[in-house]
């Protein structure tokens, strides 16, 4: 009797173990396809953005810097803004503007991406701008250092058309490597002008 419950308990995890592996599976097919939805919505719009570039017009907003606290750099606005205008590749205006990125921090920073994309895509819709695209950037701030940079560009209608990720494992961050809004925001101006290009083939 005591081998048989033994061997029933038994059973009873290794199907409850394959039951949540399943259910993981499911959830990694379901980023998967979510993933693949959004660069495909984002290649159209991204060909629509790229062609426009020295003519679009822009509101550039404070970086959003996400840590334990939200907080905003609003230098951050004008610093992009004044490197826009610059380099000749939008009619860029910054906005005081503090954009509220509510989604939780995970530790798969593509949905992360995903998610801050969306919901600011969802805040310009909600609050329309003056311009053809909106620019948000965001921070990812660790316990010690930066981990991540992500940038968000919708239209009018907040579509997604252009997005940055950045972390450790791209070249224009690591070695720069980071520790401050200044230096997200010095790492963020480089790769702008060298992705906003008609031809610039995208390394989200």
């Amino acid at each position: 009797m005591k081998r048989w419950n033994r061997n029933r308990r038994l059973a009873a995890l290794v199907a409850g173990a394959g039951a949540a592996m399943g259910g993981l599976g499911g959830c990694i097919a379901m980023d998967m396809t979510a993933e693949k939805a959004f660069r495909s919505k984002l290649e159209k719009n991204r060909a629509t953005l790229l062609a426009s570039v020295g003519t679009m017009s822009i509101t550039v907003f404070p970086a959003a810097v996400r840590g334990t606290t939200m907080t905003y750099d609003d230098h951050a606005a004008a610093r992009l803004t004044e490197s826009l205008n610059a380099a000749g590749l939008a009619d860029a205006t910054a906005s005081d503007g503090h954009v509220p990125i509510t989604g939780p921090w995970r530790m798969n920073q593509s949905r992360m991406w995903r998610d801050s994309a969306k919901e600011f895509g969802e805040y310009v819709r909600a609050n329309p701008i003056g311009t053809r695209y909106a620019l948000l950037p965001e921070y990812l701030d660790g316990k010690t250092e930066v981990i991540g940079i992500h940038t968000y560009i919708v239209d009018a209608e907040g579509a997604v058309a252009f997005v940055v990720l950045l972390n450790s494992h791209w070249e224009e961050f690591s070695k720069v490597n980071p520790k401050t809004e200044g230096d997200c925001t010095a790492v963020l101006i480089d790769v702008l002008r060298d992705r906003l290009k008609p031809q610039a083939s995208q390394k989200p």
